[in-house]
This record gives C-alpha cells, sequence and structure tokens, in this order.
C-alpha cells in the first residue's frame, strides 16, 4: 500500500531543503576574493579611455600661401606671405580669358597650381607647349621641369596672355607697361606693329623688339616670393 506523507512532514522538509541551499550560496560567497570595485567603477571600466581632443594645429606650413579670392569684384590669385600674416599681394588676375573656363575656376586652378609647387621653390614664370597646346608654366629649385600653370585659350599670344594674366608682377619686374611691342592677337591673327613702323618711318626697330622679348621671355618670382619660400622678398614692401 503506497504511503502518504503528511502536510507537516512535506513543510519540514522544505525547510530543510531552503536552509541547505542558502547555507550553500553563503559558503559560496565566503571563497570568493573580494572586489574593491564599487558598481559604479565597475562599469566605467568597460568604456574604452577616449583621447583628448588635439587643438588645431597653429603651424604656418600648413597655412596655404596661395589663395583665390574676390578682390574688387574679381577673382584674383593672392599670395600670403609667412613673415607678413594677413597682408596678401596679388599676384593674377586671370579675366575674360576664355577657352571654356570662368573667371572663378581659372584663378582657383591657378593658385592651386602655384601652392603645389611652391614648397620646390618657384623660380620664373615661363610659357612653352606641352601636348600641342601653349602654357604658361613655372619652374622651380627642385623641378628644373617648366610645370603647367594654366593653358593659355587658343588664338591667344602666351606670353602677352602670361603678361596680362599676371600683370602685377610684370609691372614690378620690368618697371615698365605690359602693353606688346612687337605683336599683338586679335581674333586669333598677329599683326607686325614693328615691320608697319619700319616701313612708314624708314626706321629700323628690329632690335628694340628682340630686346623687349627677350627680357620678357621669362618672369623672376623670387623677388614676389617671401624667404621662406626661397625668395628674396624684395618687392614684399
Amino acid at each position: 500500500m503506497q504511503k502518504f506523507l503528511s502536510f507537516h512532514q512535506v513543510t519540514h522538509w522544505g525547510q530543510q531543503a531552503m536552509r541547505l541551499s542558502l547555507f550553500s550560496l553563503l559558503a559560496s560567497a565566503a571563497l570568493m576574493p573580494p572586489s574593491s570595485a564599487t558598481p559604479s567603477q565597475g562599469i566605467k571600466q568597460l568604456e574604452p579611455d577616449l583621447p583628448e581632443l588635439e587643438p588645431a594645429s597653429t603651424n604656418p606650413a600648413d597655412t596655404p600661401r596661395f589663395t583665390c579670392q574676390l578682390v574688387d569684384g574679381a577673382y584674383t590669385v593672392m599670395y600670403e606671405p609667412e613673415s607678413q600674416p594677413g597682408a596678401f599681394y596679388a599676384w593674377a588676375e586671370p579675366t575674360a580669358l576664355g577657352g571654356g573656363w570662368s573667371e572663378e575656376r581659372r584663378c582657383n586652378e591657378i593658385s592651386r597650381r602655384l601652392e603645389f609647387y611652391r614648397p620646390d621653390g618657384l623660380l620664373e614664370l615661363q610659357t612653352g607647349i606641352e601636348n600641342g597646346y601653349d602654357i604658361v608654366c613655372a619652374t622651380s629649385a627642385r623641378d628644373s621641369a617648366c610645370r603647367i600653370v594654366f593653358t593659355v585659350p587658343p588664338g591667344q599670344d602666351p606670353q602677352l596672355t602670361r603678361d596680362r594674366v599676371f600683370e602685377n608682377l610684370t609691372i614690378a619686374d620690368r618697371g615698365e607697361s605690359t602693353q606688346a611691342v612687337n605683336t599683338f592677337v586679335d581674333g586669333g591673327r598677329s599683326f607686325d606693329i614693328l615691320g608697319q613702323l619700319n616701313r612708314e618711318l624708314g626706321i629700323d626697330l628690329s632690335n628694340l623688339g628682340q630686346n623687349r622679348r627677350s627680357r620678357s621671355s621669362a618672369i623672376n618670382l623670387r623677388p614676389f616670393l617671401d624667404p621662406a619660400d626661397g625668395g628674396t622678398g624684395r618687392r614684399l614692401r
């Protein structure tokens, strides 16, 4: 015959089992090493240490010296010497060149290229030919190759275009007007002014034209550059 436990016996055994479970938990806790971390410290330890933000660099070498700025309504390539913070010198004003480029776009491209060549020590602005196109280019102390500054639009005289774009430099470099003496371009056609004067006045002016062309074959850039950029700074006054 199956024997049933009384209610008192079941209650007694249940209490004994609870006491044993509680005793086991206390014994396990006693064997664990003490922890010195508080709950808040334990949470904080799970978070990664974030580095502090460094202040923005103020190194002058990181500041671009050639920039395109809007000056009196005209996009102008400006140069800021390291020795004269806040002073800007107008180098180029690429207005109305045509060739499918806006004044702003050409200004930005010229300033970008000059800034890229600047650490190599800019020396001269010259004219040349690349891929069959007339170009205005720059030489540097570290690279003797004449690297492109901008492409001259078809039908325009490269030397005259260079002198017009960099008019401030040509005037200061020569101490005279940048108007062409030998030739000028009109609709892609060149006219020999000196030849016409020779015929009308009976005076040989060919040497005058040759002298001016040789003198204007390159623009010396070092007087317009800060010593920090390899220049003399003679024209930075």
